[in-house]
């Protein structure tokens, strides 16, 4: 739903070749039946986790799990169990909270579950920084997810992540640990430290990187970072064409003056990049944005359409075809 005025940029297009959450519900009364198989083609165990006392619907509530660490959770304020419900967790960048996400990406408006973990210390493994190991951060999500899933009517095909920065190269880690999990993951800005991609797994999980060309912190080109090199964009998204199973050719589309989207095309798993030019270190149009170089809820509408889940912030205009 990027603004009108910009889809109008997306008429043209080329192709490429070669780019490089009320209180808990009767525990007897179970949600809807989970049939649906993850992103990997198998069905999700059955919860063992015990029901959540979940906020009021269209509400958020701190959840705090047996294991001591905690997350937001949200629920539509249409949220019924009679229907199954897509759900987004998103994560937050380095020295953050949970809050600030839920806060500047207004992702509460989707008509999804959303979760906002919280980090030890502000951080997400496996950044250099991060006081977790990658098993510890990977063992609490696949906590939250269980505990979701046993308590509310949750889509078992449509669990997506999404992270800013540290938080969105969890989200690619989360991708190559536990890929069964995820239907697709998005990330913004992030920090693609080699240890994310360490025993990856072959399958493909659905991908869309969201990158400014001149962010300050984490650049388009790589470098490094607390002494730790991280990688391009570009050589990310080849190590993703070639586990996406993707063709080399890719459809470029303008969505506005200074954003340029890449779809390849022939993927097993979809791959989509979302390139800014002269973009920063922010999440592009959330509330923290004050460059007013793209439309309010930029990003936000864009991951929510390559996740295929409606319902937009307020103020964000009507335009998903720039996206599909």
């Amino acid at each position: 739903m990027i603004k009108r005025a910009l889809c109008s940029l997306a008429a043209a297009s080329l192709v490429l070749s070669g780019c490089g959450f009320f209180s808990a519900p009767d525990p007897t009364v179970p949600p809807v039946a989970q049939t649906q198989p993850g992103s990997a083609g198998s069905v999700l165990s059955i919860p063992t986790s015990a029901p959540l006392v979940g906020p009021l619907p269209g509400e958020s509530k701190n959840i705090h799990l047996p294991s001591g660490r905690n997350f937001i959770l949200h629920l539509p304020k249409d949220y019924s169990p009679q229907q199954k419900w897509p759900v987004v967790l998103a994560f937050h960048g380095w020295k953050e909270q949970a809050e600030a996400i839920e806060d500047y990406t207004q992702l509460n408006a989707a008509q999804a579950i959303m979760v906002y973990p919280q980090g030890v210390e502000g951080a997400w493994a496996p950044a250099p920084y991060a006081t977790t190991s990658g098993a510890e951060d990977v063992e609490f999500v696949t906590n939250i997810v269980d505990s979701v899933r046993a308590t509310y009517a949750v889509d078992d095909s449509r669990i997506h992540a999404v992270g800013m920065s540290n938080g969105g190269g969890f989200a690619v880690y989360l991708s190559c640990q536990i890929p069964e999990t995820f239907n697709s993951v998005a990330s913004i800005s992030a920090a693609y430290y080699d240890k994310i991609h360490e025993s990856c797994a072959d399958t493909g999980v659905g991908r869309l990187d969201i990158h400014g060309t001149n962010d300050p912190v984490v650049s388009y080109y790589g470098g490094k970072r607390h002494e730790t090199g991280y990688r391009s964009v570009d050589e990310i998204l080849k190590r993703d064409q070639v586990r996406n199973g993707c063709q080399p050719d890719v459809e470029a589309v303008r969505l506005s003056s200074t954003s340029l989207r890449m779809r390849w095309l022939g993927c097993d798993s979809p791959l989509v990049h979302i390139r800014i030019g002269g973009g920063s270190h922010v999440w592009p149009g959330g509330t923290y944005d004050h460059s007013e170089e793209l439309p309010p809820g930029f990003a936000t509408d864009a991951v929510l359409d390559f996740f295929g889940i409606p319902g937009r912030p307020a103020g964000t205009s009507d335009s998903a075809d720039a996206l599909n």
